[in-house]
């Protein structure tokens, strides 16, 4: 995570649950196909951009080449998008630098629990755990 001043820190780790729900909605409906590796792609292009926009290319190139499905692609672009509404109101009267490292952390870390909720959904289920 970028440096970011201790108060955000500490309310993004508060709020941890909003994003663990939030890719836990994204897994659900990615289908029945085992995708980590496109998320994990995803995430780690995510993990080391500062552009969302970029990111967002990502997401509708992996569904143009069939790796993702089209309309999944859309739906998370949207959802990933709207962390930035989290990531401003987090971050404050802070600068607009401030604001984009704190939503493309944001973006990150839904895809990081959208990649072990997904693992759980396709193996952990199937094991019985």
């Amino acid at each position: 995570m970028k440096m970011l001043p201790v108060r955000v820190r500490q309310a993004l780790n508060k709020r941890d649950d909003e994003w663990v729900k939030k890719a836990r909605e994204l897994a659900q409906t990615l289908g029945t196909d085992d995708k980590e590796r496109q998320l994990r792609n995803i995430q780690s292009m995510a993990e080391s951009s500062q552009s969302w926009q970029a990111v967002a290319l990502f997401i509708r190139y992996q569904a143009a080449r069939g790796q993702l499905d089209k309309v999944w692609a859309e739906k998370a672009v949207s959802a990933l998008e709207g962390l930035q509404k989290d990531a401003q109101s987090l971050i404050g009267s802070a600068t607009s630098e401030q604001t984009r490292d704190l939503h493309m952390e944001l973006v990150a870390r839904t895809l990081g629990y959208a990649v072990r909720w997904h693992v759980w959904d396709m193996k952990g289920k199937e094991r019985g755990a």
